[in-house]
């Protein structure tokens, strides 16, 4: 190994999907692990917003009926997961959207959704994908509302 070893970091946009009643969108993937839609960034959106990749990651994941207002960024987080004897790490971009209606239709990508209280995500039973994010999450969560562990 030389004096760097650099790992190649992927970039996923990632909504916390707010409706109003204050709940989130929670989604599980089929091995029992909490996610959030959105996804991987593709190489042709290089010069793409953001929020335009964004965008065609939750109608992919949650189907086109569902609308909804990107807000604003609210923390990155780290993933990584293994394939085939190699590790991925994921940088993910998580961004502050409010529901604005339409019925969520879950691509194979995912076993179920609900709608969780930011106390509900933080007591619950799925794990998240990496300690880093639920990092994250308890930091943003409990400067949203003062949310004790």
């Amino acid at each position: 190994m030389g004096l760097y070893n650099h790992a190649l970091w992927q970039v996923a946009v990632k909504a916390l999907l707010f409706d109003e009643k204050g709940k989130i969108l929670t989604l599980t993937t089929p091995d029992g692990y909490l996610d959030f839609p959105g996804g991987r960034v593709d190489e042709s959106e290089w010069d793409t917003p953001w929020a335009t990749s964004l965008q065609r990651e939750i109608k992919e994941e949650l189907g086109g009926a569902v609308r909804f207002d990107i807000k604003e960024t609210v923390f990155v987080s780290k993933r990584q997961y293994h394939r085939e004897g190699q590790t991925h790490y994921i940088a993910a971009i998580y961004f502050r959207c409010d529901y604005k209606g339409g019925a969520v239709e879950l691509s194979d990508e995912h076993a179920q959704f609900m709608w969780q209280t930011p106390e509900d995500i933080l007591r619950g039973d799925q794990r998240p994908m990496s300690a880093d994010e639920q990092k994250q999450f308890e930091l943003y969560f409990k400067g949203l509302s003062n949310i004790r562990r």
